[in-house]
Order: C-alpha cells, then structure tokens, then sequence
C-alpha cells in the first residue's frame, strides 16, 4: 500500500533508480460515470488521489510530469490536451508521449493510488534493465498495460491505431442505424498498441490489495482511510 513519504525516503536514490532520467505521466482522464465524481479529487486521509499520484512521482524522480485529461495548477506539472479527443487511455498515452521529453514514461493512472513506491521502482529498474520497448507489471497471469514503463518515441504507432479506426469507421456501413453508432465509438485499447511492442513483464508478487482501482463509491467502502495512508 501507499505509504507515508518519510517511510519511503530512506531506500531512496533517485539517480540509481533511473540514470538517464523519465516523464511521470498519470492517466486522469474519463467520465468517472460509475464514481459519479471526479475520481482525481477524491482524498485519501488529507490527499487525493492525484496529488498521491504526483507525489510518488516526484519522489522517484522524474524529470517532468505530464497530466492527461485534466487541468490543474500543481508546481512542476504539464497539463497535456487531447491530440486526437474521445479516444480513450491510448488517446491520452498518445498525447502525454508526444509531449515527453524524455525516451522513457511510467504510466499511471488516477485511480489506483494504493501503488507502493517499491513496486513502481522496482518497475523501472526492471525495465532499466533491458532494452524492451516496454516493461508491463503482471500479476497471476494478468497483465497492467496502464502500469509501465513505455518507451515513448513509440507513439507513431498509436497513431496508426487511432487513424487505421477511424478509417474503418467511416468506410463500413451497418443497415442497423445502433450498431453503426456502436461501432462508431468503438476505441481502440492499449493493448493493440502492446501487440505491436517487443515488451517485457515485470512480476508483482507483492499485496495485490496495492493494484485496486476505485471506479465506483462502493469500492471506497473497502477499506478505512487508516488502510490507504499513514
């Protein structure tokens, strides 16, 4: 679980973590339909999800961090607008790769704010490791395209992705006006992109209580505050 900073500074050394520096992104874009409110905004004891999200991002010490799909005023922090709107996780990957400055991303998203520091170092020194165009984390078979570290100079081929749906949007014709419109707004998902990387797996084999998300009010009933945050 998310830990307080004092407990995580001590095993910190930004320069060993990442020698050659990475973009912070956080994924805070969406409806939040299910939530019912702006997931980004909900606290964890005295903060909320983003600024928790920020904050481990600043402690690992990334060189620059980039928001998707939401506007705020936080010292340190790029705003990133949609390149291509309505398209989604990958939609925002695009833009947020497209404004990197650095070769390499961890990628998180808003709502899921209990990812331990350790977890996201050992991330990226896993994928510091190799020479993959990505390091997704897994667990018991199932894998996290929206933790992991991306290299970004791959952004051209979510582009492909976007542009290749939009293409067959408007050349397919459907005599049932509602599936038409399903199609329509059919996204593309990040995984699409992943079959096109040469990626490697990390294996969290940690509490797998740090990799909930929250989508819904009934998810936060899970635990009390005194369990997010000390």
């Amino acid at each position: 679980m998310f830990t307080s900073t004092k407990a995580n500074i001590a095993f910190m050394n930004r320069e060993e973590i990442f020698k050659k520096g990475f973009s912070g992104i956080i994924l805070a874009g969406g409806r939040s339909r299910r939530m019912k409110r702006d997931k980004s905004e909900i606290k964890i004891g005295d903060k909320t999800f983003l600024e928790i999200q920020i904050e481990k991002l600043k402690m690992l010490g990334a060189s620059e961090i980039l928001i998707s799909g939401k506007t705020v005023q936080f010292s340190g922090v790029k705003n990133v607008s949609d390149i291509i709107p309505d398209c989604g996780p990958l939609g925002g990957l695009y833009s947020c790769f497209a404004n990197c400055s650095c070769d390499d991303a961890l990628v998180l998203c808003v709502d899921s704010p209990l990812l331990s520091i350790t977890t996201l170092k050992e991330l990226l020194i896993t994928h510091q490791s190799s020479l993959k165009d990505a390091t997704i984390l897994s667990h018991n078979g199932i894998t996290e395209p929206l933790i992991a570290v991306y290299n970004t100079r791959k952004y051209p081929l979510i582009k492909t992705l976007l542009d290749g749906t939009a293409k067959q949007v408007t050349v397919v014709c459907f005599p049932d006006k509602n599936i038409a419109e399903k199609k329509a707004k059919k996204k593309p998902a990040v995984r699409a992109f992943l079959d096109r990387l040469d990626f490697r797996l990390y294996e969290f084999k940690g509490d797998e209580t740090e990799l909930l998300n929250f989508n819904t009010p009934e998810d936060l009933h899970h635990f009390p505050p005194s369990s997010f945050i000390s």
